[in-house]
């Protein structure tokens, strides 16, 4: 591409290089799993989240990370998901004692 492309192109949203992470979890809801102490969390993301990103609790120490393990929007599988609803597997979340109103933030 020329130098006049780089400088007028459109970027591609649906790039995901081109996508930050980072934003805020509010739990509407939790979900213990069959796997022992995976949670799943439902709320919404304001910002971005992708599948291995880490969130840690508002309030808390920002080093005490939780792995996202998947992400799903109305039961299917997604890598990234940004401004929407979200259903959140975190990696030993049941520790951690999140509930209702909980706030989660993505850890850049």
């Amino acid at each position: 591409m020329s130098l006049f492309g780089n400088l007028f192109s459109k970027n591609d949203n649906n790039d995901p290089d081109q996508i930050s992470n980072g934003g805020t979890y509010v739990v509407e809801d939790t979900f213990k799993l069959t796997t022992p102490g995976d949670l799943v969390v439902v709320g919404r993301i304001n910002g971005t989240v992708r599948t291995g990103d880490k969130v840690y609790i508002e309030g808390a120490d920002e080093n005490d990370l939780i792995l996202i393990k998947e992400l799903n929007i109305f039961r299917t599988k997604v890598k990234t998901a940004t401004d929407t609803n979200v259903a959140l597997c975190l990696e030993n979340g049941e520790q951690y004692g999140i509930v209702k109103g909980t706030v989660l933030h993505i850890k850049i």
